[in-house]
């Protein structure tokens, strides 16, 4: 009779899948908790870095925040009720304690906010349209070449790693004080930002339509412009809806170095008078950024559509 004989593996590994598996699962388990335990003990040794380089401590907190509400009791307005509506008198001047004698000079405000909003307006078209030639030049899939994408990925990183009010401090000694020197920062910085959200959305598009219009003949031009572009538009849109928020307070923080718009107002009286006209420049921008964000936020959901933020 025939005797049956069974093969077993000289390494040892007679062991079932469902055992190996087990196995596998487990060892995974214990690496990935050991590389999470190894990041959140760095993460927390670098927070603590942090705090004691910077003196972030609870003590400078709580004698600091005192002295906040203390540099805004200094500039809040003494208003008085039995004058509060009171209109201008004979002189022409209105009544202290008035509204109208704290917002003295509001149609100049005014004048100079609107300033701050065609700057940012002005920096966020040509800073956007800038924006998506960069994009299909930096983004891997779409670069026509290389050392293309690689220059145009660190061109968009230089602009966007400056801040808006250094690039401004610059130009306003290269171009003068005014509006200018702001729209070119602004443009500056909004580009690379863009820049970058842009590239990642066109690295995300399908390729499918690239490569029917490139087998069919098309340049590369065309392969971006009906091929990429209608995938990427309402991003991009989106994107620039929300970078112009965003230029609206930096068109205000420019102009503390001269370069525009209402931060130039808000400069002058913090440095030459630190009184109630402070706090009456500061209302009008506040409520100008709510005012836009709340706007540009309808803008945006009527664009991608309600559905998609359920």
């Amino acid at each position: 009779m025939a005797s049956i004989t069974t093969n077993t593996p000289a390494n040892g590994s007679d062991k079932d899948p469902v055992s190996l598996f087990e196995s596998h699962r487990r060892q995974m388990i214990r690496d990935r908790m050991v590389v999470n335990v190894t990041l959140g003990v760095l993460f927390i040794a670098f927070l603590l870095w942090s705090a004691w380089i910077s003196r972030f401590t609870p003590d400078r907190l709580a004698a600091g925040l005192p002295r906040i509400m203390e540099y805004f009791g200094s500039v809040m307005p003494s208003l008085q009720w039995d004058v509060l509506f009171e209109s201008r008198d004979e002189a022409g001047r209105f009544p202290p304690g008035s509204l109208g004698f704290w917002y003295n000079d509001f149609w100049k405000y005014i004048r100079l906010i609107w300033e701050t909003i065609r700057m940012a307006l002005t920096a966020t078209l040509i800073g956007t349209g800038l924006a998506v030639i960069l994009a299909f030049l930096a983004a891997r899939n779409t670069t026509p070449a290389h050392w293309v994408g690689v220059a145009a990925r660190r061109f968009l990183e230089f602009c966007r790693g400056v801040p808006e009010i250094l690039f401004a401090l610059v130009l306003v000694f290269a171009v003068g004080i005014g509006p200018l020197a702001g729209v070119i920062a602004i443009v500056i910085h909004a580009t690379g930002a863009l820049g970058k959200l842009s590239s990642e959305v066109v690295e995300n598009a399908s390729m499918r339509p690239v490569d029917g219009i490139k087998a069919v003949g098309g340049n590369w031009f065309e392969q971006m412009r009906y091929g990429i572009l209608p995938q990427v538009m309402p991003n991009y849109t989106s994107y620039a809806l929300w970078r112009f928020e965003i230029n609206v307070r930096a068109s205000a923080v420019v102009g503390f170095v001269g370069a525009g718009g209402i931060g130039a107002e808000l400069s002058h009286v913090i440095s030459f008078y630190s009184d109630d006209r402070v706090t009456a420049v500061l209302i009008l921008i506040v409520l100008t950024v709510t005012m836009i964000d709340l706007l540009s936020e309808r803008l945006r959901h009527a664009l991608i559509g309600k559905e998609s933020l359920k």
